[in-house]
């Protein structure tokens, strides 16, 4: 038995390792829009009694049949989790079953997986609260990017307010989305792998205060913010070479957005798995198979033990149940480029073009990729400038939007993380260097992977692909940049944790100000959005 209630919803479910027998649920809507903790949680013990009275009678159980109570023990609201835990605490104790508290995104995952047959995917978690990328990297599921403030659906429901429309406001900006042409300027606000939705908010309002059609705002939010998920999602997708996407949340159930992933599925060759609609939304039945697979692996609480934690990620969470199952690594095309060798005025050099992407808007498309180009070639440039290493540039095409460089002779650095290459703790050392020498002239690379590093065959780090950078940088964007890098060696080495302590030691020999990006990044950790 799983019970859910995170949030707005109050949910019983119950499976077993093949099926779902039941789920059952009841929402709170709070008239004047928004969720209020207490009165949610009011809500969720008036229902909590019927839902798992319903949940038992419809799969054809009795309490004495359940060999599991499973509940959410985070993240969500406050007085809305502890409902749910006293209720799991109170079936345990009179059942005499055990009980395990599940963490709430981890039940998407899970429940995603039993319906569609996913295996390894990169999963687009979409909700009101939560908006990330998750992946199973070492044994857990590792948070890869996601909102840096507000989740998506929580800037749809804000927006759908303020038109009139009920929670939840997504279906109705998809609807009026479907009448929108005119592709409006927005904020489009990707850093690294992480994302950021209250400026586009704000603009969207100011767009509308200024008389621009409903419709057309509607269409160019979804435009916007869509493609800055597609964007982190290809990178993750990159950085670890799976071939499955899993995507889940309420705001999965948007129609424009499943098309945007089947196209992004179809240009990479790899499979889309979309959970079903009626488990998209917040349900007992993910808690309960989450649990089941949790409990199967040898983990289990006992009733003192089964608090709650607003706060819970799915990174503190063992997984041990999956099977790796990357891909072949890809050197030759980027999530953003293609990469071809070849010769120029007698010289071997690399050629990248910025390929479009057939599910971003035209108009979106060419400005992003223009833009990136631009930015690219100055920073390298500036990137010598401080000393640090990055292939010279011989030529640029603005209308094919591809620059040709200097060919350096061997390997990214998650390829030479990944073949345990000799002279690794000074190559982490010189990249360390390299980036404290870039930050001390108030530059950032923007995009600072172990795939935008490449390592030649005498074992120099060159910075590739510095497009998402600034030139004129504070230290949250210095921030951003070591903060990144750090979760990009999480997916490439057990030892993630050494390697960066390598990385750091160059880091400070070359900054003087490094302590405060450090302090900058820990606080920036705690921002992220999974409450």
């Amino acid at each position: 038995m799983g019970l859910e209630g995170t949030a707005h919803t109050v949910s019983c479910g119950i499976v077993d390792e093949g099926h779902i027998l039941s789920n059952s649920s009841r929402t709170y809507l709070n008239p004047n829009g928004g969720i209020h903790p207490r009165e949610a949680a009011v809500h969720h013990a008036e229902n909590i009694y019927d839902v798992i009275k319903e949940a038992l009678t419809s799969s054809g159980t009795s309490l004495s049949d359940i060999d599991l109570i499973s509940y959410s023990r985070g993240p969500g609201l406050g007085p809305c989790l502890r409902i749910v835990a006293t209720a799991a605490r109170s079936l345990a104790i009179k059942s005499a079953k055990p009980i395990v508290g599940v963490n709430h995104p981890l039940g998407h995952v899970e429940i995603g997986r039993k319906l569609t047959g996913a295996s390894d995917p990169v999963m687009l978690y979409v909700s009101g609260g939560n908006t990330q990328i998750i992946s199973h990297i070492g044994g857990r599921y590792r948070v890869m990017g996601e909102t840096m403030d507000i989740g998506l659906g929580n800037l749809l429901d804000k927006l759908g307010r303020d038109l009139g429309y009920p929670f939840p406001g997504g279906p109705a900006i998809e609807k009026l989305a479907k009448d929108g042409h005119k592709l409006l300027s927005l904020p489009y606000s990707v850093k690294g792998m992480d994302t950021s939705f209250s400026g586009i908010y704000t603009a969207s309002r100011e767009l509308l205060r200024k008389g621009e059609r409903v419709e057309d705002v509607c269409f160019s939010v979804q435009e916007y913010t869509f493609s800055m998920l597609l964007e982190v999602l290809e990178r993750g997708l990159h950085q670890t070479s799976k071939s499955e996407i899993l995507l889940a949340g309420g705001v999965a159930r948007n129609q424009r957005l499943r098309g945007m992933i089947n196209d992004l599925c179809s240009d990479l060759g790899i499979k889309a798995y979309v959970t079903d609609d009626a488990y998209c939304m917040d349900n007992g039945a993910m808690i309960a198979q989450a649990g089941l697979l949790m409990f199967k692996n040898g983990m289990q609480d006992t009733v003192d033990a089964a608090t709650v934690d607003q706060r819970y990620r799915i990174d503190e969470v063992e997984a041990p149940w999956i099977s790796r199952s990357d891909g072949e690594i890809a050197e030759f095309r980027g999530a953003e480029s293609l990469i071809q060798k070849g010769e120029f005025r007698g010289r071997s050099v690399i050629r990248k073009i910025r390929i479009g992407k057939k599910y971003r808007n035209p108009d979106l498309d060419r400005n992003i990729r223009t833009v990136r180009l631009r930015n690219e070639v100055g920073l390298i440039l500036r990137f010598q400038d401080a000393g640090a290493r990055a292939p010279v540039v011989y030529d640029i095409d603005t209308e094919e939007l591809s620059i040709t460089y200097e060919k350096i002779e061997g390997h990214t650095l998650r390829t030479f993380i990944l073949n345990q290459e000799n002279n690794l703790h000074e190559v982490l050392f010189s990249i360390g260097s390299g980036i404290g020498k870039v930050h001390g002239i108030k530059m950032t690379h923007g995009d600072l992977t172990t795939a935008n590093i490449l390592i030649s065959s005498d074992f120099q780090a060159y910075f590739i692909d510095p497009s998402m950078g600034k030139s004129d940088s504070g230290t949250e964007d210095m921030a951003v940049d070591l903060f990144l890098f750090m979760e990009s060696l999480k997916a490439s080495s057990a030892n993630s944790a050494e390697l960066f302590g390598e990385f750091m030691k160059g880091y400070k020999s070359a900054f003087g100000k490094w302590s405060e990006v450090v302090e900058t990044m820990s606080r920036l950790e705690m921002r992220r959005r999974y409450v």
